[in-house]
């Protein structure tokens, strides 16, 4: 069902605003996490049109889940150009560092002045990672137990907080992929949507979401993944001959 309508809706249109000072500040020191955040906004939109969420709530909850990154840019790899500072420190530092995050957005966000879903949009990023396990480094320790490397959040109590937790997963998994070329096709595009509510749902983060809304969600990201990473298939030498064409022009100008 539709939500009632927004009280200080002009509030919630500011803060989503590319030119608003925190999303500024955001992109100026952690360019990469900004980037990231944009691109999970973008599918919390699609996803909200299509099951009836607030369009402005579920943007806004993209677009600043992982703000507090910009306290620590550099101990995030999308920050990061070269040295990686987890390489020289033990996986239970590092596991301190990374989820500290959630928390610092969460005070980052106290910032903005008072609206009617302030408390909401605050509720639902600091789920957006509910009590699942930081696995790189839990794998990087190898025998230690699961439980040293989760979040100590709650799972996602609500839809949108779930909405959230699927896209930013998914987008961060799809981005890495593409950059590893390892995303080629149609195929590993709905493998990374499938796997990643596979995985969620086996870790219990995703008890308050109906499978209906699953199914509609999946569906939603299918299509968004294949607009952002489709590829122009070639057919014939002509065709080559054309995107070489188009590639010189473009490099001259």
């Amino acid at each position: 069902m539709n939500e009632e309508p927004l009280q200080h809706h002009d509030i919630i249109k500011d803060i989503v605003d590319p030119k608003f000072y925190l999303l500024e500040k955001f992109r100026d020191i952690a360019p990469g996490s900004h980037k990231h955040s944009q691109n999970v906004a973008n599918l919390c939109e699609a996803v909200a049109l299509e099951l009836e969420l607030s369009i402005d709530l579920m943007r806004a909850a993209g677009l600043y889940h992982d703000i507090g990154k910009m306290n620590s840019p550099d101990l995030f790899s999308e920050n990061q150009s070269g040295k990686n500072p987890h390489d020289e420190l033990d996986p239970q530092i590092s596991y301190h560092l990374i989820t500290r995050h959630v928390g610092d957005t969460t005070l980052i966000l106290l910032q903005i002045p008072d609206f009617e879903l302030k408390i909401k949009l605050m509720e639902i990023v600091s789920q957006h990672h509910g009590n699942s396990v930081l696995r790189f480094f839990h794998n990087k320790a190898k025998q230690s137990s699961e439980e040293l490397y989760r979040y100590k959040c709650q799972a996602p109590q609500t839809i949108e907080a779930a909405v959230l937790m699927i896209c930013d997963s998914v987008e961060a998994t799809s981005r890495a992929m593409d950059s590893n070329d390892t995303l080629k096709d149609t195929k590993d595009r709905r493998s990374v949507v499938n796997m990643t509510v596979e995985r969620l749902t086996n870790d219990k983060q995703l008890e308050e979401i109906k499978v209906g809304e699953i199914r509609r969600i999946k569906s939603v990201l299918f299509k968004e993944l294949e607009n952002m990473y489709h590829k122009r298939e070639l057919y014939g030498d002509e065709d080559k001959k054309n995107e070489d064409d188009e590639s010189i022009k473009i490099g001259d100008e």
